[in-house]
């Protein structure tokens, strides 16, 4: 039964261009015509490397990223107004020697040509750094290992799928009160993005 379900279903596959090219198509429509419109993005993963917190501790440490990001929870013709509509994403930043977080929360974009767009990010975040009175002399006193990662990237999209993005990410400290001025890690990098 399975298999006269399964050869009926290849059978159908196998068809369906078929049936697609006898349907007439509408008047001034030719079959070769491209698409005038791009497939609307969905989903996106994005992957990278950072420069971990420049001029501080942990710096010339190459963190890696990666991340995915949600379609918009709502679709709106208006470009403006569409800005204020997130999309949500989750992600992590992790490197051998230094602190690497997990995150999720929201971005927004906003697109300021066809090709080049800008995005914010803001979000909860849990990372494995240094906390305590005795932290090491190459590692941040992070104070707390809860948070907020905050982000702001510059886009280009090279096609209809794919885009890069060049980054700045904080994990924020502030409210943790364990060791002297707790600060969270700043990383500075480039992320390729492809849409799905």
């Amino acid at each position: 039964m399975v298999r006269v379900a399964l050869l009926t279903f290849a059978g159908l596959l196998a068809a369906s261009p078929v049936l697609a090219q006898s349907q007439a198509l509408p008047s001034g429509v030719s079959s070769y015509a491209p698409a005038t419109a791009a497939p609307t993005a969905s989903w996106e993963a994005r992957v990278g490397a950072a420069a971990a917190n420049p001029g501080g501790r942990e710096s010339g440490l190459l963190n890696f990223s990666g991340e995915l990001l949600t379609p918009r929870v709502l679709t709106l013709n208006d470009r403006i107004a569409s800005a204020f509509v997130p999309r949500f994403h989750i992600g992590s930043s992790a490197n051998f020697n230094g602190t690497r977080y997990a995150y999720a929360g929201a971005t927004w974009t906003v697109d300021i040509a066809r090709n080049v767009f800008v995005e914010a990010s803001l979000g909860a975040a849990l990372n494995d750094g240094k906390t305590g009175l005795v932290v090491p002399e190459n590692r941040l006193t992070v104070g707390c290992n809860t948070g907020t990662r905050e982000a702001a990237a510059l886009g280009y999209r090279l096609n209809d799928r794919w885009s890069i993005t060049a980054t700045l990410e904080h994990f924020s400290a502030v409210g943790c009160s364990d060791g002297d001025k707790p600060r969270g890690p700043a990383n500075f990098g480039a992320r390729l993005g492809y849409s799905f």
